[in-house]
């Protein structure tokens, strides 16, 4: 089974600076309008992904780390914006290709809504080189565990929940192919595409920098995998709060060192 990727990019619209309590105000709506305005964001990813470039290699060393900074996602002083490359990242790692798609997705509804978050979070979105995890946005977009997870829930910016029969394409994942919470984990952030069957086998299908070849579609067997944590971003304006984050999450830095069970996540989390 194969997406059928959305191929049109949107035009651009006039953008406004607005902060963030207006931004509020203009997203306040019914519950319709709110659940349509969740499946557009999740139609914004799954169209960021399809920009992507295939390939590209994966990477993960410091100096791959570093490259994200200097050369993939940089603060144009000119256009008062971020400049997304993932080109210029490869060859990269999950949680960079993952939080590009995030930047990009952000920058699109930007454009689809007409609103535009405060110059001052898109500075606190920026990566910043040698950015410890758990510090600031990307540290805790790229720490170990539900780091993700954990950026969006601080952010009242969507929601987190386990269990896959919720899940949409376009929905963010963090897998854990073992048991394993944060020091010694086996993790992959990636973009849901989906669960799809193999000779009977079920398998999910998911985005990302994938090893050993880089940006691109893969799935695995729903069985190799010991815990899920789906994230969906529900109300985008509240990336406006970002630069009101403290800044370091000392939770998400023990992680480095720690193990913590997935009941101690989920409870971190707020995960349903």
């Amino acid at each position: 089974m194969r997406i059928s990727w959305l191929a049109v990019l949107l035009a651009c619209l006039p953008l406004l600076p607005v902060d963030g309590a207006e931004l509020k105000r203009r997203n306040t709506g019914t519950r319709a309008q709110q659940v349509a305005a969740q499946r557009s964001f999740n139609t914004l990813v799954l169209q960021s992904v399809n920009e992507f470039p295939g390939g590209g290699g994966y990477a993960a060393a410091p100096k791959d780390v570093l490259r994200v900074a200097q050369h993939a996602v940089e603060w144009s002083d000119k256009s008062k914006h971020l400049l997304i490359s993932p080109k210029k990242a490869a060859p990269t790692f999950c949680s960079a290709a993952v939080y590009m798609v995030l930047l990009r997705s952000l920058q699109r509804w930007e454009a689809q809504t007409g609103l535009r978050l405060p110059m001052n979070a898109w500075q606190a979105l920026d990566v910043e080189p040698n950015q410890p995890d758990g510090t600031g946005v990307w540290g805790r977009a790229n720490a170990n565990g539900p780091g993700f997870a954990r950026l969006i829930y601080q952010l009242n910016a969507g929601v987190n929940f386990g269990d896959i029969r919720q899940a949409r394409a376009g929905d963010f994942l963090k897998i854990f192919w073992s048991g394993d919470i944060g020091a010694k984990e086996r993790g992959h952030l990636v973009v849901y595409l989906g669960v799809e069957q193999k000779n009977g086998v079920p398998y999910l299908r998911y985005w990302s920098a994938n090893k050993p070849g880089g940006y691109g579609v893969k799935s695995a067997p729903l069985s190799r995998m010991h815990n899920l944590i789906f994230t969906r971003i529900t109300t985008p304006q509240n990336f406006a709060n970002a630069p009101a984050l403290p800044a370091c999450d000392a939770w998400l830095q023990s992680m480095q060192t720690r193990a913590y069970s997935f009941d101690a996540v989920k409870k971190g989390c707020h995960i349903r």
